[in-house]
């Protein structure tokens, strides 16, 4: 099998691709990665399932409106000489290329788009692009979609019949998961904590709004000692930064950056806490809950009010309500819970379970 994604820069859709990669090869399966963005050399992970092959479209300097059909003939070569069952296609820039290139081989292997986020949100693009992208969609296959909200959106565009689309949970947990966690932690800013450790990890991003994570945690940190750690990095650093420095808290917010394995931070965490302003799942939540961490999320659409079951097994607050995130956290802090339950319902979101769905669709 190919997948195409643009890049294997630390975030939640290049993990999920190397999530299916790691249970498909297990199987005894082929997988290549096709990575479409010609400046991957940023790729956040170096550990990579054992077999896995990765190819790099060649670099060529053309301009930005012809470059992605001279990519589309790099790609049919490449699915001619693979000859895969099946193509998976995940994000705009991959799907579309990789839709054509499908096409002139003659439509070898079934072609299925992942979707990650309400196309709604992502359809930013030209005029030219966005028709690109609708083709894609309506000779796909199967589009995946990774929830109700996600797959809502693409049934308001009218794009394909309704049997073609298919709401799928993310394959996020995987064995290297388990293992990744119990390393040890090498930043000294938390394996010295002795106060409260709150963590969010995610894109520095305004959709992932941790502006109001910061204002809540100014509220919070007056009641008692606690620390917050940001792991990611994106656009919104420096504004971030900006508000950590106006609001004095240099000594209790840390933005650590992009981590490849943030895991043994999170499971020393006492709380994780999800602030978007919407998610195409939220992956983050069911690595939290695998480790049986309390867990405080906006009910923002995507997948949050799903995974966590309208609040069961974690907290759900408004979108950019920082003093109503003020209290839950207080609240979260000097509560005790049973991780059991958590750790229960973080078991639907194995690669085992996932992947098989998505073999039906990309093999059948």
């Amino acid at each position: 099998m190919v997948i195409c994604i643009p890049s294997l820069r630390l975030g939640g859709a290049a993990k999920i691709a190397l999530n299916l990669s790691e249970y498909y090869l297990e199987q005894g399966i082929a997988v290549h990665i096709i990575l479409t963005d010609p400046h991957t050399e940023d790729c956040g992970f170096h550990k990579m399932p054992e077999g896995l092959r990765i190819h790099n479209l060649p670099k060529i300097r053309l301009h930005h409106f012809v470059l992605p059909f001279v990519k589309v003939f790099q790609l049919k070569n490449l699915f001619q000489k693979l000859q895969p069952d099946g193509i998976l296609a995940v994000r705009h820039d991959a799907t579309s290329i990789a839709s054509l290139a499908w096409k002139l081989t003659g439509k070898k292997g079934n072609f299925v788009i992942r979707d990650i986020n309400p196309i709604t949100k992502t359809l930013n693009r030209n005029a030219v692009m966005v028709r690109l992208i609708k083709m894609a969609y309506q000779s796909a296959d199967a589009v995946i979609a990774n929830s109700k909200d996600v797959a809502a959106a693409l049934i308001g565009k009218n794009w394909m019949p309704l049997q073609k689309i298919h709401v799928i949970d993310n394959p996020v947990l995987s064995k290297s998961f388990f293992k990744k966690a119990d390393e040890r932690v090498s930043d000294p800013w938390v394996s010295s904590l002795s106060v409260p450790l709150i963590v969010t990890i995610g894109r520095l991003d305004k959709m992932k709004d941790q502006q109001t994570l910061i204002r809540a945690f100014d509220i919070v940190r007056k009641q008692g000692d606690c620390r917050l750690m940001l792991i990611g990095d994106g656009p919104e650093a420096s504004n971030l930064q900006i508000l950590i420095d106006k609001l004095g808290l240099q000594q209790e917010v840390k933005l650590a950056g992009p981590l490849e394995n943030p895991y043994p931070i999170l499971k020393q965490a006492a709380l994780f806490v999800l602030s978007s302003k919407y998610e195409g799942f939220g992956n983050v939540l069911v690595e939290a809950l695998a480790l049986g961490k309390k867990i405080i999320s906006t009910d923002c659409p995507g997948g949050p009010s799903y995974i966590l079951n309208k609040g069961e097994f974690g907290t759900l607050f408004p979108v950019g309500d920082h003093q109503a995130l003020a209290r839950e956290i207080q609240r979260s802090l000097d509560s005790v819970i049973d991780a059991a339950p958590l750790i229960r319902q973080s078991e639907k979101f194995t690669d085992t379970v996932i992947a098989r769905k998505y073999g039906e669709l990309l093999f059948k």
